[in-house]
């Protein structure tokens, strides 16, 4: 193998079956694999023998004798340690990377600013710099995942355009890649929100989710039947282009979606500094129980929120509704209260019936957490 060249691992059809039920099952038999996934012994045998060589499977201990005697089998368990994967979350002024094992441990995160981004070398000369600080070898990682706040072309790795930064038609994968020689995987941010959410959060063991995301803007992710639902070109979500009062958005003059007229960081900035100059956004959510004037602008800023909340439930039909982004998880006790009754007023109960809505629990690192699941469903097993 060439210098900087990297070492690649190509699973067989069995291999990938027998690493899948021992990663699912752990501390089994060879016997017990092959009786339940149904491949030969010897199938059996010499897959679990390239992948303990590897080092992604263990051979543990000894287990227990069958009824007749004879020999104890010995036992397999997945080993998470075989190889790392970095994850990345880049927001409008900050940046947080992860680095964990493939069960999903943290082992390190880091934070960086992305408030110099002025153009594509920025932000290109930022991720690196962000990779680089890890100091990995190219063998100790599976790959990286990235989450950025815009529409991307998931199959290509391409990011269409990001509002936050005013950049377009940027193939992040493909020039990374040439760069890192790892691969490379590039989501929208709520949408790897929503798969760490199914992964280690909230969302964990339902198979139809609906994550709204309340931040600087107002996102979706939606899972369907246990998958990510991105869409023909990988822009499904975009909840924020929803309209829930045309005639008042005909004229809209945002960067921003029709709905994020309404609710959006953004937005209560723009506000606040014809109102109450000095005021942040989380200021606003505490004054407006006391100030009526921004009590009636998030009264309706939550109608709206609930009006597309609404619909999008009618068309999904999804069990869990997962609310979550640095206002949705801060504010979320506050929001709730406001968006229930309109959409229990507005939306069939039979939708309603069985539905939970709850908080995001992975705080900032949901995000990341779903760059990482996305990296093994593309490279491995998980």
């Amino acid at each position: 193998m060439k210098k900087g060249e990297r070492k690649l691992y190509h699973f067989k059809s069995s291999e990938a079956r027998v690493l899948e039920f021992i990663r699912n099952h752990s501390l089994v038999s060879r016997s017990q694999i092959a009786s339940k996934i149904q491949l030969s012994k010897p199938m059996v045998s010499e897959a679990v023998h390239r992948l303990v060589k590897l080092g992604v499977v263990k051979e543990t201990k000894k287990g227990k004798s069958s009824s007749r005697g004879g020999k104890k089998p010995i036992l397999l368990s997945f080993n998470p340690k075989y190889r790392h994967v970095m994850g990345i979350d880049i927001g409008g002024t900050k940046v947080k990377a992860i680095v964990t094992d493939l069960n999903g441990e943290l082992l390190i995160a880091r934070n960086f600013s992305s408030k110099n981004i002025k153009s594509k070398d920025d932000f290109y000369n930022l991720i690196k710099n962000v990779i680089e600080s890890f100091n990995f070898q190219q063998d100790e990682l599976l790959g990286i995942g990235i989450g950025v706040p815009g529409t991307v072309d998931s199959l290509r790795g391409s990011i269409s355009y990001m509002p936050a930064f005013d950049l377009k038609d940027i193939p992040l994968k493909k020039d990374l890649e040439e760069m890192t020689k790892l691969p490379i995987f590039v989501g929208n941010d709520v949408n790897l929100n929503t798969l760490g959410e199914m992964w280690k959060g909230a969302a964990r063991g339902y198979k139809n989710v609906l994550m709204i995301s309340l931040g600087t803007g107002t996102g979706s992710g939606i899972i369907i039947n246990g998958c990510l639902y991105e869409g023909s070109k990988g822009m499904a979500g975009e909840i924020g282009y929803s309209i829930t009062d045309w005639s008042k958005e005909k004229v809209h003059d945002l960067p921003f979606g029709r709905l994020e007229r309404w609710f959006s960081g953004y937005f209560f900035e723009k506000v606040l500094q014809k109102l109450s100059p000095g005021t942040t956004v989380k200021e606003f959510f505490e004054l407006s129980d006391s100030d009526p004037n921004l009590g009636r602008i998030l009264d309706e800023a939550c109608e709206h929120l609930a009006l597309a909340i609404s619909n999008s439930l009618c068309l999904l039909n999804p069990e869990v509704v997962v609310i979550g982004g640095g206002i949705g998880y801060n504010q979320y006790e506050r929001i709730i209260k406001k968006i229930l009754p309109v959409i229990e007023d507005v939306t069939p109960k039979e939708i309603l019936e069985g539905l939970s809505f709850t908080k995001a629990s992975l705080s900032d690192l949901g995000v990341c957490l779903g760059a990482i699941y996305m990296v093994q469903k593309n490279t491995f097993i998980i």
